[in-house]
């Protein structure tokens, strides 16, 4: 199988999502994460690294590994599933907060327990991403320390580029107990980073993901906003969704033009996502090694219409239980119906298809003689064992074509 030798292997590849991780190790005088001309968020060494330093990322990277659960995590009460993993236990959940639950993606399940950690002294800040303040279609990581600055700073969910985890030592650094909102792949190099680095579980307190679509590239955005003549130094707001579930498209320029597009008209056609390759052969957008996972929950998949907006949660550990529990007793979060795991399917038939898939993509990869990512604990070989050898041929030979576009 084709070896990693260097930082450029994991991008040429399509390995790197462009977490930022591999930054916040080095600082920017070494490592510098930049868009790059296919609209993707890229780390560039600007300065040689140490064979040491690269061992380092290499043993963190979300390219390169990603694992479950961690085991000290799992305990008697867990139940575990073939294509979901472990969990304690699934619920519809929102927020309370009406205005929360409506500019909020979906019920704004994350954002309320977010508020409820900030608000009871459980964390000092919560490191997520929001829209950039100056430029409202990109992405930026930051550590927000109250109410105001976690909900005015368009938190929703960001479909772009971005990379969570730029500022990930810096906040370690401040050696305050935090909680870090965002993307299964991030999530999975926090466990990764927590082997080596005895802060993180001491430091970072909560671990909250969302079921993941995929990160399209920055160029899906900019030909939305072209559609409509408009230019990116023109916007004031760029959304993706919310204020409503699904809510619409939404730009607004500074001049007062305002456009926007259905979910289903801008979302309904997977094909033209525009995802990031490594997003195609991803083997957890599921949030496995999360302590809560929120998702959507539209019977069959997409949305047939706006509703108040209904998260489902996926707890997986007593952590994420507890943290539920006491947001709901607090009055932050409302707790609905107990769902079933027939239920999380009805509402992602396409993670569960993606999931049943990847191992067969990650086969079509080492077959060409293409590095792909390492896995441990996510039940993927065991799920293409259960597959029709049709099926995965099929995606064997359907990643040739996905590797040309890299």
């Amino acid at each position: 199988m084709a070896q990693i030798n260097n930082l450029n292997d994991i991008i040429k590849k399509g390995l790197c999502i462009g977490c930022g991780l591999c930054q916040s190790i080095t600082g920017k005088d070494y490592i510098e994460i930049s868009m790059s001309s296919k609209g993707r968020l890229e780390p560039k060494e600007v300065k040689k690294i140490t064979s040491e330093t690269f061992n380092k990322i290499l043993n963190v990277c979300p390219g390169v590994i990603v694992e479950g659960l961690p085991k000290e995590q799992v305990n008697a009460e867990t139940k575990n599933d073939l294509v979901w993993g472990y969990y304690l236990s699934l619920f519809y959940a929102w927020s309370t907060e009406n205005k929360i639950r409506f500019e909020s993606s979906t019920g704004g399940l994350l954002n309320g327990l977010s508020l409820y950690l900030l608000e009871s002294k459980k964390v000092k800040f919560i490191l997520h991403t929001v829209a950039t303040p100056d430029k409202p279609m990109r992405s930026v990581s930051k550590l927000s320390y109250n109410k105001n600055e976690l909900l005015n700073s368009n938190s929703c969910s960001r479909y772009g580029p971005a990379s969570p985890l730029d500022k990930f030592h810096e906040a370690l650094n401040l050696n305050q107990p935090f909680a870090f909102v965002g993307k299964p792949c991030d999530i999975s190099a926090i466990r990764q980073l927590s082997k080596i680095d005895e802060r993180v579980n001491k430091l970072c307190k909560y671990l909250l993901t969302l079921v993941c679509g995929g990160s399209t590239e920055f160029t899906k955005s900019q030909d939305f906003i072209e559609s409509f003549k408009v230019q990116e130094e023109e916007l004031s707001i760029f959304r993706y969704r919310g204020f409503g579930n699904p809510g619409k498209m939404y730009i607004k320029t500074k001049d007062g033009r305002e456009h926007d597009r259905e979910y289903n008209s801008f979302w309904g056609e997977e094909s033209t996502w525009r995802v990031h390759f490594r997003c195609k052969i991803c083997p957890d957008a599921i949030g496995e090694s999360s302590d809560i996972a929120a998702l959507d929950t539209w019977r069959g998949g997409s949305p047939k219409g706006e509703d108040e907006g209904f998260n489902a949660a996926i707890v997986r550990t007593k952590n994420g239980l507890d943290l539920l529990n006491e947001a709901t007793k607090a009055g932050y979060i409302k707790i609905g119906n107990e769902l079933k795991i027939e239920d999380i399917n009805d509402f992602q038939p396409h993670q569960v298809n993606r999931k049943k898939a990847v191992y067969a993509r990650h086969e079509g990869m080492r077959k060409r003689d293409i590095p792909t990512v390492n896995t441990n604990g996510l039940r993927i070989k065991e799920l293409y064992d259960l597959n029709s050898k049709e099926f995965n041929l099929k995606e064997e030979e359907g990643i040739s074509s996905r590797v040309k576009k890299i």
